[in-house]
């Protein structure tokens, strides 16, 4: 195949997954706000080729950190840890569910809470990503995150209704740590995010 053809080479999953890890971190600069990544990340995971990959990057920094797009398959620097895969799905519609000690924590996690109770400790994790996004809905129930004692967090979740939302975290993203993005909704329901554990907090968790 002609050089100029390369565009029209299917991409890989992995691919993939290094683009969306771009948008990732344009999103954690504040290049992208919440609804363009979410917009630009169903764009990846549908493009078949180099060629459809192009329009989704092609305003963004990508030359000197992330893959060139559209003239060879993609390869991560040496040492780096390439995140993506399928994102984690976690339901506890209706009852309780806890995450805490050693697991594995992807680039992104999807809770179903509804009428239940979320607990995810982050802190004994394995996370692999600088950027994770997580998207729950505790409407109705009740969710405690407790990020390790560094990370930051982006809180954009729909409180209203007699919803409860509180963060002990900062928002503002450092270089060198885990930065959460947080979206979803706790309509009549609650969310807190914070580091360590605190006694006493409404006594959802015990």
């Amino acid at each position: 195949m002609a050089p100029n053809d390369m565009s029209r080479m299917r991409i890989s999953d992995a691919e993939r997954d290094q683009v969306a890890e771009i948008l990732r971190e344009a999103a954690g600069e504040g290049r992208l706000d919440l609804d363009e990544l979410d917009e630009r990340l169903n764009a990846v995971y549908a493009a078949k080729t180099y060629a459809d990959l192009e329009p989704i990057v092609a305003d963004l920094p990508t030359g000197a950190t992330g893959p060139i797009v559209g003239t060879s398959p993609a390869v991560p620097a040496h040492g780096a840890v390439v995140g993506g895969g399928p994102p984690l799905v976690l339901q506890a519609k209706g009852q309780p569910m806890v995450r805490k000690g050693e697991w594995t924590v992807p680039h992104r996690i999807e809770v179903d809470g509804r009428f239940g109770s979320i607990r995810l400790d982050f802190r004994e994790a394995l996370i692999s990503t600088p950027v994770v996004e997580v998207h729950l809905d505790a409407s109705w129930g009740g969710a405690d995150l407790i990020l390790p004692e560094t990370a930051t967090a982006e809180v954009d979740v729909d409180s209203s209704w007699f919803g409860s939302l509180r963060s002990d975290v900062d928002s503002i993203r450092r270089a060198g740590v885990t930065h959460f993005v947080i979206t979803g909704a706790c309509q009549g329901g609650s969310l807190r995010v914070r580091h360590k554990s605190a006694k006493g907090w409404g006594g959802l968790f015990g």
